[in-house]
């Protein structure tokens, strides 16, 4: 499946595409994780919406960028976390735990998921890793955590 991230920038207007998922998280975000554009370098953002089971309701979330959990080399298994607002131009407002499997280098194929295994599970080194670049994204700031 491919991704389209439409730059932020009107003045530009640009759509950077990945052809797959494992691209995406790769090569299309900068340090904070946000998406960005491959023309100008701004920020961007993929528009998404999902039927839900309520007759006639949607779900429709921007996607600004993404969070790998961990991730080795010999390892399919490839847990994330999308950033996501319900406008653009906004700062991330919730979290979006997914993953993927790769494994084409074994015979198989690519597949992005959240299920049936459910969502990532992660343990305290992890959740602590997410929380340093959730703070590197502004996402929190020390404020907020202090007051926790």
């Amino acid at each position: 499946m491919a991704w389209a991230i439409k730059c932020n920038d009107s003045s530009c207007g640009e759509i950077t595409w990945a052809d797959n998922i494992a691209t995406l998280l790769e090569k299309c975000r900068n340090s904070e994780g946000m998406f960005v554009c491959k023309t100008c370098g701004k920020r961007g953002y993929i528009e998404k919406s999902f039927k839900q089971q309520e007759l006639g309701e949607t779900w429709n979330p921007f996607l600004l960028g993404a969070i790998p959990l961990w991730k080795t080399e010999d390892q399919a298994y490839h847990p994330f976390v999308f950033l996501v607002s319900y406008d653009p131009n906004k700062e991330p407002t919730d979290l979006w735990f997914s993953y993927f499997k790769d494994l084409r280098g074994q015979g198989g194929r690519l597949k992005m998921g959240y299920g049936p295994g459910g969502p990532p599970v992660l343990d305290k080194g992890h959740m602590t890793k997410l929380m340093r670049q959730l703070l590197k994204s502004n996402y929190f700031t020390m404020d907020q955590l202090g007051d926790l």
